[in-house]
């Protein structure tokens, strides 16, 4: 694992209150995470001692600290035995770079060794709490991935890395031991450097909406988040759109829960995802799938934001793509044939029409009054909105649509109880109504039959509506520019659906929709989260087919011309835009597949889920220039403009962490009953050719990355599982590589201006 160098950012768990301060220990505390650690131990109130030789630390990372009355620096060396009083020790004390703990692999050891055997003996003299930092250097080159805290490693005991990694492995030893044997109270953590993939997602790529499964989103995005955001709530329990960080995929073989609620709505999750529970305070805190029970309440949203998008009139000759068989018929057809005949006769025969035909086909554009579409296009003829268009075969229609707020009625109907059967449109409604406002659409009267089925035969309303509006071909659906609808249009839609689905007479307390489809049946569920309502879905067979009901209760009125302006009363607690859901059934199963998450800076959440349910979500200042850890090693190299030294070819893994969260882990650990050991790392997993393109391109673009050959024993993958962390310390990391990046490279980008001499 790596660590950022960068300002200490404030994670956003709540680290545990203490009811007096108390006296702590931290052994090379002047180092890079020893002197995070004293920033949040000082700010807590407690007296620090800060043991450290200035080997690889530096005065200057705990400079304002030096005057305090509630602090005290101690030069010393730990592999010499010292007696002081502490309540609690965290013993950082160890070069943790390559460059440092190879440049002096016999003083590397005995730090490990004797030091740690000197400050188990003052822990076990004084009676403090023993917090030993380890790393994931302990599982050597590894054959499982990700490492979990029951993987014994694959460790070389002789190569140039084993001071380091065999040092870290005895000093764990001699942690337990003392524990077993003196009854030392001791702490040990691993320092390193999900939803289901069938599970439907909401987000965003710039202004346009995506709704589906987590794996295509995975494959949509392919890597590239930097426009990507998702709807989630803040601080205010508030709906908003923020953008992500991160997405990550990865392998597990694990247990899942699908969590089913009030409302029917249901998730998919690994038992160490996390849903939002609410606390005593009505706000919510994140609880893991393994802890959830039936009775329990989960967040769902009441409200979702979307970025509206209005649908404007439009031509469908700009919907559409396919266009080779269409057909114009216009007022102007005649001068045009006319003025423009030298260039037709010129365009037909380049397409390989025959000399001979050119007069008749001529002559039957003009008694048809038509010209194919690929003329018109060719001679760039203007589009009046008064033209009709066709195809050989099918009524012609208007090419304009301007009244879009009544198309949208029509589409709404059509999604609730029409289809197209071999290129023609049918409906069956009130025919009077429906064939009126067939006629002000497309400009042709529709066909009624005897059933009262009414009907329009147009390949170029199948093309449009199924393909260049994405209802669907084969399987209807509510495409996802519908929900961006502003309300007006959104309200046109429903009304069109209502009147489908001949469900105009209901109760005055609510409004009931019915599909045959699960799809519809979520994009409606979501549409009405626009209007802050909630709907029920339940399932029942009727006719050997599947009908869902969609019902919104509680309603002072159910009028959806005033859906906008409509209150609703739920049996229900809320908190902002967050509605507290009752868990009905959970069902355990067993993952073995892929799993996905999505990493929202400073909110950690995003809706999830079948029908919406709220789904939750080191490095840092101070390192060294010169510390040979691949973080600073790309940072100063593109700073100093440099080539990026990649060794080997880059595909080695590693997972990169920010100081602040794993300090955050460190002080949970130390302050919880749980001994370890407990990997603390971000299980978001980089290959090091990715991360040298990331800081390439944050920092110099026109940076040269080189390659040279692997060190020996470089591990080939680093990924901590921190099923651990989540469980007995509620920790996961909540700052995204980006933001972390960033930070660093400012903070080793002014440093680089002004650097101090070492003390």
């Amino acid at each position: 694992m790596w660590l950022f160098n960068c300002p200490l950012k404030t994670t956003t768990n709540s680290t545990p209150r203490y009811l007096e301060t108390m006296r702590i220990l931290v052994t090379g505390g002047a180092g890079f995470l020893g002197s995070h650690l004293i920033d949040r131990l000082m700010e807590q109130g407690h007296e620090v001692l800060c043991l450290d030789n200035f080997y690889t630390g530096t005065k200057h990372n705990i400079y304002k600290w030096l005057d305090h009355p509630y602090f005290e620096l101690i030069r010393h060396d730990i592999t010499e035995p010292i007696r002081l009083e502490a309540d609690q020790i965290y013993h950082l004390a160890c070069p943790a770079s390559p460059v440092h703990y190879q440049f002096n692999p016999v003083k590397t050891i005995k730090t490990n060794v004797m030091g740690t055997l000197n400050m188990l003996g003052l822990a076990k003299r004084v009676k403090a709490r023993f917090f030993l930092a380890s790393t994931s250097e302990v599982y050597g080159d590894p054959d499982v991935h990700p490492q979990t805290e029951e993987y014994r490693g694959n460790v070389n005991c002789i190569g140039i890395r084993s001071c380091y990694d065999e040092g870290k492995r005895v000093a764990e030893t001699l942690a337990f031991d003392y524990h077993r044997q003196n009854n030392v109270d001791i702490r040990v953590v691993r320092i390193f450097n999900s939803l289901t993939g069938d599970q439907k997602v909401l987000y965003y790529i710039g202004e346009k909406l995506y709704y589906e499964t987590f794996a295509e989103c995975y494959d949509r995005i392919n890597g590239d988040i930097s426009n990507v955001s998702v709807p989630c709530f803040d601080e205010n329990s508030k709906t908003v759109i923020k953008p992500i960080s991160a997405i990550w995929k990865h392998h597990v073989k694990k247990k899942g829960f699908k969590i089913k609620t009030v409302w029917g709505k249901e998730i998919k999750i690994t038992e160490d995802h996390s849903l939002f529970t609410r606390d005593e305070n009505n706000k919510p805190q994140a609880a893991f799938g393994n802890e959830l029970k039936v009775g329990d309440e989960i967040g769902v949203p009441s409200y979702i934001s979307f970025l509206e998008n209005p649908l404007q009139p439009f031509h469908i000759t700009d919907k559409i793509s396919s266009k080779e068989e269409i057909f114009v018929e216009s007022e102007e057809t005649i001068s045009y044939l006319e003025k423009y005949g030298d260039k037709i006769r010129e365009h037909l025969l380049a397409k390989g029409l025959n000399p001979s035909q050119l007069y008749s086909t001529l002559k039957n554009y003009e008694a048809k009054n038509q010209i194919p579409w690929h003329i018109w296009e060719y001679l760039e003829l203007p589009l009046s909105g008064k033209e009709k268009i066709c195809d050989s075969s099918t009524k012609a229609v208007k090419n304009w649509i301007e009244n879009v707020e009544e198309f949208l009625w029509l589409l709404g109907f059509y999604v609730a109880q029409g289809s197209f059967i071999n290129n023609e449109l049918v409906l069956k409604g009130e025919t009077e109504k429906l064939g009126k406002v067939i006629e002000r659409i497309f400009g042709c009267k529709p066909e009624i039959n005897e059933a009262g089925y009414i009907s329009i035969e147009s390949k170029i309303l199948f093309d449009l509506i199924a393909d260049g509006l994405n209802f669907g071909k084969t399987e209807k659906n509510i495409p996802n520019w519908i929900l961006q609808l502003p309300e007006k249009q959104l309200i046109s839609f429903l009304q069109g659906f209502a009147e489908g689905n001949n469900l105009e007479n209901q109760q005055n307390s609510k409004i009931e929709f019915n599909s045959d489809s699960q799809l519809v049946t979520e994009k409606l569920v979501l549409i009405l989260a626009k209007f802050g309502l909630v709907a029920d879905v339940s399932e029942t067979e009727e006719q050997e087919e599947q009908i869902y009901r969609i019902i919104v209760e509680g309603l002072e009125d159910n009028n959806i011309q005033n859906l906008s302006n409509i209150q609703q009363k739920i049996s229900a607690q809320t908190t902002g835009d967050i509605v507290w859901a009752k868990i009905e059934n959970i069902e355990e199963f067993e993952i073995d597949d892929y799993v996905y998450d999505f990493s929202v800076p400073n909110y950690e959440n995003f809706i999830g889920g079948s029908y919406s349910i709220f789904a939750h979500n080191t490095y840092g200042p101070r390192m060294l220039e010169n510390d040979g850890r691949v973080v600073s090693n790309f940072i100063v190299q593109a700073l100093k403009g440099i080539p990026l030294t990649v060794y080997g070819d880059g595909s080695q893994t590693r997972s990169f962490c920010y100081v602040s969260d794993l300090i955050e882990g460190f002080i949970r650990l130390m302050n919880q009953d749980f001994i370890g050991p407990v990997n603390i790392g971000n299980p978001g997993e980089y290959t090091i050719l990715e991360l040298a393109e990331k800081i390439q391109e944050m920092i110099n673009p026109d940076a040269e990355i080189t390659f040279k050959p692997l060190p020996k024993d470089d591990p080939k993958q680093r990924q901590p599982d921190i099923t651990r962390a989540k469980k007995y310390l509620g920790w996961e990391p909540s700052v995204p590589l980006q933001e972390g990046l960033k930070l660093t490279i400012e903070d080793f980008r002014e440093r680089l201006k002004n650097e101090s001499p070492k003390s």
